[in-house]
């Protein structure tokens, strides 16, 4: 190397054929090579160049491929501005699943529009790595882990799309793992509490009383209560049949896929009696909204009644899904077998029932071991018998 190579200039590193320099660049260390022999006239050009890039980059103005044409990151930013951004995926990821249900469309789309695109809709697909995706998460205060599972999703896929179609390497999202949500343990209602709320709305309203008490007693959910009619009913056999559901609006399957009879017991039955006189003769849906005289659009709707009738009720409040969770807990604590309970409530297998009630089952089996050892103690013991004979 020549005299030139002993010169110091910031940033400058003198090789034995080549000059290179670096500079920070969107909060990154960028180091370019100058193909200049190391003399002191070319160190001093270098130097000058970079005090150029950096005024730039302060303002705002650098162009990469201006200053580097033939360098990978250059090339790698020209196919960038070509590539497709994350937001463009994903409306086309949401229309190749269009089929889905109205009410699933719906739920991504908001997931996209609230929590992803506005942080990362706009990058290139090929830009976004999966510190990005973590970054994203991870700024978020979720209010539970289904919503931020569910928003994992919603990411993935439109990756995977991309990812297919050859438009990315690999999927960064990839290796985004669901956290275990922690569900909700069942707050039933005991048998009194439900007819302190059905006799509240009985003075209230009596369709909506129709209703939750059908809801009471035949652990059906809320979007089935909303679809089920009078022709789903087999009044010899006191049975109904489940085959739908309303979900924001839109009539569909079952949540598990499956059509089911319930049984009847009595208090459904009666129920049913009561509801004939409002919606019978129409023979379309059991239960419809009082004010409109049609079917309830909504489950909202009986959310806002529920919210009322629990405050004029004075109990501690319960969501009206809890009416599904009280007919199991009333029907195990009352010894019904656990299998046909499951039938009853549409579980897809044995082992739901046992993991969400196992401590109503619990409860039922002490209880009946109980009596069981009460029943020996009454009974007069051989002794006992012969004294009373004597």
């Amino acid at each position: 190397m020549g005299r030139g190579a002993k010169l110091r200039f910031p940033g400058i590193v003198a090789r034995e054929s080549s000059i290179k320099l670096w500079f920070m660049y969107q909060g990154k260390r960028h180091w370019q090579s100058l193909k200049l022999d190391p003399t002191p006239a070319n160190l001093k050009h270098a130097s000058k160049l970079r005090e150029e890039i950096t005024q730039k980059i302060a303002y705002g103005i650098f162009n990469y491929q201006e200053y580097f044409p033939d360098s990978k990151i250059a090339k790698d930013m020209i196919e960038a501005t070509h590539a497709p951004t994350f937001r463009e995926y994903s409306v086309r990821w949401m229309t190749a699943n269009s089929h889905l249900a109205t009410s699933t469309l719906h739920d991504y789309r908001k997931r996209l529009d609230h929590y992803v695109l506005p942080k990362i809709g706009e990058k290139p697909m090929n830009t976004i790595t999966y510190g990005d995706i973590a970054e994203l998460l991870g700024s978020i205060e979720w209010g539970s882990m289904k919503t931020r599972n569910n928003t994992c999703t919603v990411i993935r896929q439109p990756f995977e799309m991309a990812f297919l179609d050859g438009a990315i390497d690999a999927n960064p999202a990839a290796r985004l793992k669901n956290l275990k949500a922690q569900k909700e343990p069942p707050d039933p209602f005991s048998l009194d509490e439900a007819n302190q709320i059905i006799s509240i709305m009985r003075k209230d309203c009596d369709m909506y009383a129709n209703l939750f008490e059908f809801a009471f007693f035949t652990g059906l959910r809320t979007s089935e209560l909303l679809e089920v009619k009078w022709g789903d009913i087999d009044w010899q056999l006191s049975v109904v049949r489940v085959s739908r559901a309303k979900v924001d609006g839109e009539v569909k399957g079952t949540k598990t896929g499956q059509v089911r009879d319930v049984e009847l017991n009595s208090r459904a039955i009666a129920a049913l009696n009561r509801q004939k006189v409002h919606s019978f003769l129409a023979g379309a849906q059991i239960f419809i909204n009082p004010n409109t005289r049609k079917s309830i659009s909504r489950g909202c709707v009986l959310h806002q009644y529920w919210g009322r009738i629990m405050r004029l009720s004075g109990l501690r409040y319960r969501n009206p899904y809890q009416t599904r969770h009280t007919f199991a807990t009333l029907n195990l604590m009352a010894g019904a077998n656990p299998m046909w309970v499951s039938r009853q409530m549409g579980h897809t297998s044995m082992k739901m029932l046992l993991e969400v009630y196992s401590r109503w089952i619990d409860l039922a089996d002490r209880s009946r071991e109980k009596n069981k050892l009460e029943i020996m103690l009454n009974v007069p013991t051989v002794c006992q018998y012969l004294e009373k004979s004597s």
